[in-house]
C-alpha cells in the first residue's frame, strides 16, 4: 500500500496491481477506506485465495511462484 501511495503521490496516470489484486479483489477500495490497510502476509493460504474469487486451477497455478501460497 505505502508503494501505491508513493507512485499516486508522483504525478502518475495509474498504477498497475498485479499480486496485490490477487491477494484482495477490492484492493483499490479497501487502500482508500483505511489508510493504514496492511495486505494479508505471504504466504497466503489457499482459503483466503479461493475466499477472493479465485479457482482451485488458478490456486494452483500461483502455488509455483515461490513463496505466494503457504503449503498446505
Amino acid at each position: 500500500p505505502q508503494e501505491a501511495r508513493d507512485a499516486m503521490a508522483s504525478d502518475i496516470d495509474y498504477i498497475l496491481l498485479g499480486r496485490a489484486a490477487i491477494l484482495h479483489h477490492d484492493f483499490p477500495d479497501l487502500m482508500r477506506a483505511d489508510p493504514d490497510f496492511q495486505p494479508v502476509a505471504l504466504p497466503a493460504s489457499r482459503d483466503h485465495l479461493r475466499a477472493e474469487g479465485l479457482s482451485d486451477t488458478f490456486v494452483e497455478y500461483m502455488a509455483a511462484w515461490a513463496g505466494f501460497v503457504a503449503p498446505e
